[in-house]
Parts: C-alpha cells; sequence; structure tokens
C-alpha cells in the first residue's frame, strides 16, 4: 500500500479518536444526547400558545397538573409537559390529518452558507412549538446527521439508510425503515451515510435504461416520502451541495424552498448561479415527466454581522434585490451558534455559553426569522392559513411578518 494511503488512513484513525473523545466529554456519563430542557411559565405558556395566566387557571380548576418546583419555589415545566398541556387543551398547531406535510429544501449550491445549521435549528424551533418533524439528510457529508448525535460511519453497512433506499435495487416501500429516531420526542431524521455517494452513481447508471427507469430514478425520494408524507407537519431536507441525481431528487420532492445566503459578495454572485441552475434542472425535471411547483421560495440572509461595512451593505443589496422574497429578518452570527454546533447542538438545546442577553438575543433573532417561514408553512395547510385562522392558532404561528 502506497505511503499516500496509509497517511491517510492514519489521519482518518486519529480524526475519529479525537472526535470519540470531543462525543465522549459533551455527552458523558450518557452515550447519546439527550434533551434535558425546562421552561419558565412564561416560557411555557408562549409555546403551547396561552398566557400564562390561563396556564394557572387550567391547571387551578384540575384540567392541569401543576407545574414541578424546584427548591427555591420556582415553578418549571419540561418538554414533555408541554406535549401534555397541548393535549389537556386540545391544542394542535400542526396541518390537519387529511392534509400533506410541507417538504422545505434547505438549498444552496455552495457550502458554508448554514444549509446544515439553519436545518437543525428550523427543526428545534418547530419541535418546541408542538410540530411533527421529519430530516432528511440527503448530503454525504452528513453534518446534520452527525448534529442529531448519529454517526453516520455506523451506518455503512446498514439497509436502514437514505443511501441504500434511493438505490434502484431497493424498493419503493423500504422507505419507513430508514426513519430513525432523535433526543427529540417529535423529530425523525432520515440519516445520510457513507454509502450515499454509492446511490448517486447508481441512480445515474438510469440514464442508460432510459424512460420509465429515468423518471424513477429522479422521484425515487418523492416517492418514498410520499408513503410518510401525512405522519408529518414538516419534513425538512438537507440538500448536497451539487447538482446531481441526489439533488434532482431533493428538488422533486420539495414543496417548498428556503435558500441562505450569508451577505458576502461572493455568495450573493454564486446565489445568481444557483437560481439560473435550479431553473434549468426544474425544466430538465419536468421534461422527463416530474413536475415541480413550489408553494414558496424565500431567500434568509445567512450568518449576518451588521457591524460590518460590507456585510451592511450586501444585506442591504439583497434586499433590493430579492424584495418580497427576501425574509425580512437575517440570522444574525452569533457565538452561541457557533459554540452549540461544536458541541454537536442547536442553541434551542444548549445553556448560554456567554452572557444570558448574548444568548437570549440569539434566540429571539432565530425565533424571528423561524417564525415567518413557518407562516409560510401554515400557508400551505388550507386548515391553518393565516388568512380567517382563529386569535389563539395565530398565537401559534410565531413571531415575523407575512411575506407575499
Amino acid at each position: 500500500m502506497s505511503y499516500t494511503v496509509n497517511t491517510l488512513r492514519s489521519l482518518t484513525r486519529s480524526c475519529e479518536q479525537m472526535r470519540d473523545r470531543v462525543k465522549s466529554v459533551v455527552f458523558k456519563p450518557e452515550d447519546r444526547k439527550v434533551l434535558d430542557l425546562t421552561f419558565g411559565p412564561g416560557v411555557a405558556a408562549e409555546l403551547v400558545g396561552r398566557t400564562p395566566e390561563a396556564l394557572a387557571k387550567a391547571e387551578k380548576e384540575g384540567r392541569l397538573p401543576a407545574p414541578k418546583q424546584l427548591n427555591n419555589g420556582r415553578r418549571f415545566y419540561t418538554l414533555e409537559d408541554l406535549t401534555q398541556i397541548r393535549e389537556a387543551l386540545g391544542i394542535k398547531v400542526g396541518k390537519a390529518p387529511h392534509e400533506d406535510a410541507v417538504i422545505i429544501a434547505v438549498q444552496n449550491f455552495k457550502g458554508g452558507v448554514g444549509k446544515s445549521t439553519i436545518t437543525k435549528h428550523f427543526a428545534d424551533f418547530l419541535a418546541l412549538r408542538g410540530y411533527s418533524v421529519l430530516v432528511i439528510d440527503c448530503d454525504p457529508q452528513a453534518s446534520t446527521t452527525t448534529m442529531f448525535d448519529i454517526q453516520p460511519e455506523t451506518l455503512i453497512d446498514k439497509e436502514e439508510t437514505l443511501g441504500n433506499y434511493l438505490s434502484p435495487r431497493s424498493v419503493f416501500d423500504d422507505f419507513p425503515a430508514a426513519i430513525h429516531d432523535t433526543a427529540w420526542p417529535t423529530i425523525k431524521i432520515v440519516p445520510s451515510s457513507l454509502g450515499l455517494q454509492d446511490a448517486e452513481w447508481d441512480l445515474t447508471s438510469t440514464l442508460r435504461e432510459g424512460g420509465q427507469a429515468v423518471r424513477e430514478g429522479l422521484q425515487r425520494l418523492r416517492i418514498g416520502i410520499s408513503s410518510v408524507v401525512k405522519d408529518f407537519d414538516v419534513i425538512l431536507l438537507d440538500p448536497p451541495p451539487a447538482m446531481g441525481f441526489l439533488g434532482l431528487n431533493v428538488m422533486a420532492a420539495a414543496t417548498g424552498m428556503l435558500v441562505p445566503v450569508p451577505a458576502r459578495q461572493l455568495d450573493y454572485l454564486s446565489t445568481i448561479h444557483f437560481m439560473d441552475t435550479i431553473a434549468d434542472n426544474i425544466e430538465v425535471l419536468e421534461a422527463n415527466g416530474t413536475p415541480v411547483d413550489y408553494g414558496f421560495i424565500r431567500i434568509v440572509c445567512s450568518a449576518y454581522t451588521p457591524s460590518k461595512p460590507g456585510e451592511n451593505d450586501m444585506w442591504k443589496m439583497m434586499q433590493a434585490t430579492y424584495a418580497n422574497f427576501m425574509l425580512s429578518q437575517p440570522v444574525l452570527a452569533s457565538e452561541e451558534i457557533k459554540n452549540a454546533t461544536q458541541a454537536f447542538r442547536s442553541v434551542y438545546e444548549s445553556k448560554p455559553s456567554a452572557s444570558h442577553g448574548t444568548y437570549q438575543r440569539c434566540r429571539e433573532n432565530l425565533d424571528a426569522v423561524f417564525g415567518e417561514v413557518l407562516q409560510q408553512v401554515r400557508e400551505q395547510w388550507p386548515s391553518k392559513s393565516i388568512s380567517g385562522m382563529p386569535v389563539e392558532a395565530n398565537a401559534n404561528a410565531g413571531s415575523g411578518s407575512v411575506l407575499a
């Protein structure tokens, strides 16, 4: 074996050992991530769409159990308590049973724009508010899979993976077997694995057969999702940073698109090419019997630092360029996000790494951004449309303005 191969294998083993050491510190003493989330009465009430007074009244009347208390008398609720409150008070925030999940591709070809970070944080944001979420990691790099505490290298020989399902050798009924639990009760994941790249080659081979084989190759993810589309409220797709058969499958399966674009000149310019390529590939899909029609397309400015003059200018340019397709709130660059992702977590499942004020501003910013996306999601369900939405349901929609 060559020096190069031996060196690379050695470096891989060293990286794996260090990764395991880092994870043992992050999750010690548990082998897997365990959520330890508690909420005061004000936050709990906001997350379920009621006032603290309404919860206190329901508890006094016996419709809800009394909240837990610390030794100092401080009342608090757990994530499981929020689920029980919604069930006891008949609060249903998601779609009607007969409606389909909204399938969102968090899509951009350029690496480093925050796709996986946004996917993970948006999933956790939704789960806190009672929505049922399926995350599908379609990127062989498996960043989102790792953030949900699944080691992709352990899945390479397993059949319950996206790569195995996408292979033309599998049957369409295999998709539900690829769905795994996460630490969040209402979030499931179809993890990526090191074998996902092989599925790309398998799908590409269908080009030689043509006709129906090509159509099935382009629609495999869409067909798989159709078997579970009524079981979830939102399905989030984290695509690969390239437009091969994997990327085309994501585009064919999605019903909405969220495009992260940092306020940097190169990222802005590359997005021009991205938009044009997306349009070209939708035409390719439609020419091969796979029509695509997104209910919404939104651009989100990611990792924005307003104090940097260059980024401030780019933010203004992006607002002018994308107009009503641009979310009104950017995702602000924050050490809280950086520190949380280094610990394989989102801000929503982390304690403050700096001051409480910094942490709170970060969460409020993320809530505002994702609140806007959530309103777009709700508009896709006739039963939850903003127009004619009951006041109490509207309270669950999150903050942010409605975009055209």
